[in-house]
């Protein structure tokens, strides 16, 4: 099971948004299953070490793969947001 951490500057507003997009796509695709989501600040993402990846609202540097959650605010671009995480999420 891979774990994702969604991650804004507050860890609330914007994150809470992007997640429950998130989970609708993940419960819509039948991902759900297969991944533990977290939730929380970029300060934190920046301390975390048992994640896989993130999924951010805000820029954020780590060594584990990064997708950018702000078309997920927009509207525009989401698909390719999640198809990053289906990728990520099935990815061995």
């Amino acid at each position: 099971m891979k774990h994702m951490l969604i991650c804004c500057g507050a860890g609330v507003a914007t994150s809470t948004v992007a997640l429950k997009k998130i989970e609708a796509f993940l419960d819509s695709s039948g991902l759900k299953d297969r991944v533990r989501i977290s939730q929380g600040t970029v300060a934190e993402a920046k301390t975390r070490d048992d994640v896989d990846f993130i999924v951010s609202t805000s820029p954020v540097a780590v060594s584990v793969p990064v997708v950018n959650a702000v078309p997920l605010l927009t509207g525009i671009g989401a698909d390719n947001v999640f198809a990053s995480i289906k990728a990520l999420i099935n990815e061995n």
